[in-house]
């Protein structure tokens, strides 16, 4: 799991040849750029698919559209896919907006078989894992 203080981040597992990139909170200009190197180094695994799920988003901007751009390039570059699940329907009014809609694989929910019980969507609880340095927010 990474966060940070500003109220963005990202789980992520691998399962099978599949790696699920879990964003929650406000996807923006700031959050891109500070999970953009980490999500390099997670869609840079073995496993050449990528699903990522919107679901828990709450906010996107054109700096979080960008991120996921850069996630397509990326895994098509290594010769993967990429499958977005879904978030609401402001976060995706932005895709409809952009006219990136048909660019995206875009699915209703995640499939079954990559489906992870173990926590909420969202951010982690207090006790949960430090955040990941490279994610460090600016101090407020």
């Amino acid at each position: 799991m990474r966060a940070n203080a500003s109220g963005f981040g990202l789980w992520d597992r691998v399962v099978a040849a599949s790696t699920v990139l879990e964003l929650f909170g406000e996807i923006d200009i700031e959050a891109g750029l500070a999970l953009g190197p980490a999500v390099e180094q997670l869609i840079d695994r073995d496993a050449p698919d990528v699903v990522v799920d919107l679901r828990p988003v709450t906010f996107l901007d054109p700096g979080g559209l960008r991120l996921l751009i850069a996630v397509q390039d990326g895994v098509t570059a290594r010769g993967g896919t990429l499958r977005v699940v879904r978030g609401a329907p402001g976060v995706m009014r932005l895709f409809r907006f952009a006219g990136l809609e048909s660019a995206f694989v875009l699915l209703d929910r995640i499939p079954s078989a990559l489906a992870d019980g173990d926590h909420a969507p969202g951010p982690a609880p207090p006790a949960g894992p430090l955040p990941h340095p490279t994610l460090t927010g600016p101090e407020t």
